[in-house]
């Protein structure tokens, strides 16, 4: 388990993504292999793959064979598509503490 009570594979994850969607990481950028990572987490390398797989599933990612991990065209884009869509809960009445107790139970979050 990751120190905030995670698994590090969603740790790892969630890293990943706020550097992508905070657009500290752009589309076409590699990320490191899965073996920098799991060198530098200390971890072993099929968690580092894991934590990959995740943002490959959110489209955030693409692989490709033989040559890695990288930023999928677009995934910078999908932070205005969340703005969007926060707005509007928040519009429609929500609250901020409705939200992030629904992505808190979705997990994979900070």
């Amino acid at each position: 388990m990751g120190m905030n009570g995670q698994p590090v594979y969603t740790t790892i994850a969630s890293r990943y993504r706020k550097l992508i969607l905070s657009g500290a990481l752009k589309s076409g950028d590699p990320l490191p292999s899965v073996r920098e990572v799991a060198l530098m987490e200390k971890i072993n390398p099929n968690t580092a793959a894991r934590a990959f797989s995740i943002l490959v599933q959110e489209g955030l990612v693409t692989s490709i064979e033989k040559k890695g991990y990288f930023i999928a065209e677009g995934a910078t884009n999908r932070d205005e598509a969340l703005r969007q869509t926060l707005s509007e809960l928040l519009a429609r009445g929500f609250t901020k503490e409705e939200i992030e107790n629904v992505l808190d139970r979705l997990g994979g979050l900070e």
